[in-house]
C-alpha cells in the first residue's frame, strides 16, 4: 500500500507540473513574482558564496524580465569580486538606467571605477571623481563606505579639509572604522596637524591592530614634533608585525640615529638596504652612518650609489657636500650645496654661506 501511495504522488505532481506547462507562455514567466523568486535563490547563492550558482540565477532573472535592476546590481557585485571590473561596471550602469535613484548602484559604480584604476593606473592618475560618490549619498546610500572612499577620492584630489570632513562622517557612522581614522590622520599631517594625527592613528590601530601603515605614520608624527623615543617604539612595532618592510627599519634607523644609537641605526639601515637597495634615502642613510664613523670614502661612495638610483636626490648630495668638506675639499663641496640648493632643499643654503661668492 505505501508504495502505490509514493507511485500516486509521483504520477499527481507530473500531471500538476504537465498541466501548467501547457497553459504558459513566455509573458507568464516575466511577471515580476516570477523574477522576485529567482532572484532570492541568486541571493541566497551569494550568501553562501555560490557564485557561479549565483550567476545563472541573476543571468536568469534578466533574461525573463530586461528592466530588473536589483539583478544587474547583484551580478555586477559577482563580476567586482572575480576582478570582471569592465563587466561589473556595465551592470551598475544598467542599474542606474533603470533605476536612477539607486544609490548603492551609484557607489559600486565608482567604486567599480577607483578599484580598477589603482589597480591598473600605479601613477594614481584617476578618471573617477569624489564627486561621483555624491550621486550615492544624494540617493540615500548613507554607509560609511559611501563618505570614506568620497574622502578619499577628495584627499586624492588635495581637498584635505573636504577629506577629513567625509572621513568623520565615516567614523561617526562606524566608530570603529580603522581606515577612516588612519587616513584622517594622514590628511592631519598634511596640514601640520601632528598632534591630531597621533590621536587618529592611535585609534585606527587600536581598532586593527595589525595596521602597518598606522604604527609607521604615528612614528613620522611623533617624530615631527621631537618625540623620538615615542617614534622609536612605533616603529619597532611596525618591523614586529612586518620584519620585510623596509620602511620601518629606515625610519626606526633614522630616530635612533638622532637619539645617539649610532650602531642600532647602522643595523636597521643595513636591513632597510638588504630589503630595498634601490630607494635614494635608504643608500644615503648608509652613506651617512660610514660618514659619522669617519669613513668618509666610503660614505662618498654610498651618496654616489644613491644618486645612481635618484640623479636628483638633493639630500644625497648635500651630504655628499658635507662629507667633501671634512675631507678639507671646499669647492667640491659648495658645488654639491649649490646643487642640492638648486633642487629646492632650503638646508643647502645655510651651507652655502661657507662658500665663496
Amino acid at each position: 500500500m505505501k508504495n502505490k501511495l509514493v507511485f500516486f504522488i509521483l504520477i499527481l505532481a507530473y500531471n500538476i507540473s504537465a498541466s501548467a506547462q501547457e497553459s504558459a507562455n513566455p509573458e507568464d514567466f516575466k511577471t515580476s513574482k516570477v523574477a522576485a523568486r529567482i532572484y532570492n535563490e541568486g541571493v541566497k547563492r551569494v550568501l553562501e558564496q555560490d557564485y557561479y550558482s549565483a550567476l545563472f540565477y541573476f543571468d536568469s532573472v534578466v533574461a525573463i524580465k530586461p528592466d530588473y535592476a536589483l539583478a544587474y546590481n547583484e551580478r555586477g557585485k559577482i563580476y567586482f569580486t572575480k576582478e570582471r571590473y569592465s563587466d561589473a561596471i556595465m551592470d551598475f550602469e544598467k542599474a542606474t538606467d533603470l533605476e536612477p535613484n539607486f544609490g548603492e548602484a551609484y557607489f559600486n559604480m565608482a567604486f567599480t571605477y577607483f578599484t580598477k584604476e589603482n589597480l591598473v593606473a600605479g601613477d594614481k592618475t584617476f578618471t573617477v571623481k569624489s564627486s561621483d560618490f555624491d550621486k550615492a549619498i544624494v540617493y540615500n546610500y548613507t554607509k560609511p563606505q559611501a563618505y570614506y572612499y568620497r574622502g578619499l577620492m577628495k584627499h586624492i584630489e588635495g581637498d584635505l579639509e573636504g577629506a577629513i570632513a567625509d572621513y568623520s562622517v565615516a567614523i561617526e557612522l562606524n566608530t570603529e572604522y580603522a581606515k577612516a581614522y588612519h587616513d584622517r590622520g594622514a590628511a592631519k599631517i598634511s596640514m601640520n596637524d601632528y598632534q591630531g594625527a597621533i590621536y587618529d592613528f592611535r585609534l585606527s590601530v587600536t581598532y586593527d591592530p595589525k595596521m602597518i601603515t598606522g604604527y609607521l605614520n604615528m612614528g613620522i608624527a611623533k617624530k615631527q614634533i621631537g618625540d623620538y623615543q615615542g617614534a622609536e617604539w612605533d616603529f619597532s612595532v611596525a618591523v614586529k608585525l612586518d620584519t620585510t618592510n623596509a620602511i620601518a627599519f629606515n625610519n626606526r634607523g633614522g630616530v635612533r640615529y638622532i637619539l645617539g644609537d649610532i650602531e642600532g641605526a647602522g643595523a636597521d639601515f643595513t636591513k632597510a638596504y638588504t630589503l630595498n637597495p634601490k630607494s635614494a634615502e635608504v643608500v644615503t642613510n648608509m652613506g651617512s652612518i660610514e660618514q659619522n664613523n669617519g669613513n668618509y670614502d666610503a660614505a662618498i661612495g654610498w651618496f654616489n650609489e644613491a644618486l645612481e638610483v635618484n640623479s636628483n636626490y638633493a639630500p644625497a648630495i648635500l651630504n655628499r657636500g658635507l662629507t667633501y668638506e671634512l675631507q678639507g675639499k671646499l669647492d667640491e663641496a659648495c658645488a654639491d650645496w649649490k646643487s642640492a640648493a638648486e633642487l629646492g632643499l632650503e638646508q643647502a643654503n645655510e651651507y652655502l654661506k661657507e662658500c665663496k661668492e
